[in-house]
């Protein structure tokens, strides 16, 4: 997308008469499969880590918040009294620099209710390791922000490889919260806001095939809403009518 910009830029600009990427179709890149853990796995895994970074993964995985966006989290967007984390920051590192931006879209600037039991957590932390001079309340276990790359190579895979097993991408801890969610019954449209997603249309796509089988269960949940009448009076009931199909 860079070198197709650059180009079209100079086409523009009288540089060169046509750009070399008109008519290149670049290959499809295919999905990344998705790794859904249970509540018993992100246990598991919280419980493996490096103690400082228990919450962090609680809180991604209670959350759906992704793992710049946790970097980026500084004190005051926590509200533990209300229940609340606002998602307002992303912290990234472009070439070797460290830099806090805003969500890419409105739906990605998002506040989003806490359990109660993650917000015990999240004051035990907090306690425990204070947020940093600006404000981060998850930062590298020597001080600063909190980088992805080191984090995975240090700290991430070998935990994961000491509880859940390889291959596990922090990111699955995103799905699993969407999976979770959906598996509780929660609409699409709350599970859209709490991943901060631009459309319901995105999270259908990406998490779509997990609502299969709900339907089943909304079927027998209706069954409890029939009148507890016997079969016998319920034949008895239809039998001798005329029904007439065309009303």
């Amino acid at each position: 997308m860079i070198v197709q910009s650059m180009f079209s830029t100079a086409v523009e600009s009288d540089l060169i008469p046509r750009s070399p990427c008109r008519g290149i179709k670049l290959p499809q890149s295919l999905p990344t499969e998705m790794r859904f853990l249970t509540t018993e796995e992100v246990s598991l895994l919280a419980d493996a880590i490096d103690s400082q970074y228990r919450a962090f993964i609680l809180t991604a995985a209670y959350t759906g918040c992704r793992f710049g966006e946790l970097a980026g989290l500084r004190r005051h967007r926590l509200d533990l009294a209300r229940r609340t984390l606002t998602v307002a920051e992303s912290l990234a590192e472009v070439n070797g620099y460290v830099h806090i931006t805003p969500p890419k879209t409105a739906a990605g600037r998002r506040r989003i209710a806490l359990p109660q039991r993650l917000c015990q957590e999240l004051a035990e932390h907090i306690e425990e390791w204070p947020p940093s001079s600006d404000g981060l309340v998850f930062t590298a276990q020597r001080g600063g922000p909190l980088l992805n790359r080191n984090f995975r190579d240090r700290t991430w895979l070998p935990a994961v490889r000491a509880s859940v097993g390889e291959p596990m991408r922090f990111h699955d801890l995103r799905h699993t919260h969407a999976a979770i969610l959906i598996a509780q019954g929660e609409h699409p449209k709350v599970i859209q806001h709490r991943l901060g997603h631009s459309s319901i249309k995105v999270t259908l796509d990406t998490y779509g095939h997990l609502f299969e089988g709900l339907d089943e269960a909304a079927a027998d949940r209706l069954d409890s809403l029939f009148p507890r009448n016997s079969p016998d009076r319920a034949r008895n009931a239809w039998r001798g009518r005329d029904l007439d199909i065309s009303r």
